[in-house]
């Protein structure tokens, strides 16, 4: 393994300011993506990443038609 390489992931290991979302921070997230836009692939990855169902996503305010979209997903 190059240098470059070994100080991004010595980096990494040590930085502070890693990116960190609670579950209720990502049903906000997902739920204000499918907002904008329904077929977001973000919003998908958050929702497989986290386990998301569609109770949980319905109470936090996605739309009945949006639902049934992913229902391949969920």
């Amino acid at each position: 393994m190059g240098k470059c390489k070994k100080r991004l992931i010595a980096r990494a290991k040590h930085e502070e300011s890693q990116f960190q979302m609670t579950r209720g921070q990502a049903l906000d997230f997902v739920q204000q993506t499918l907002k904008k836009n329904p077929s977001s692939i973000p919003a998908r990855k958050i929702i497989l990443l986290f386990g998301l169902s569609a109770e949980e996503l319905s109470e936090s305010g996605v739309n009945y038609e949006i639902l049934r979209s992913l229902d391949s997903f969920l």
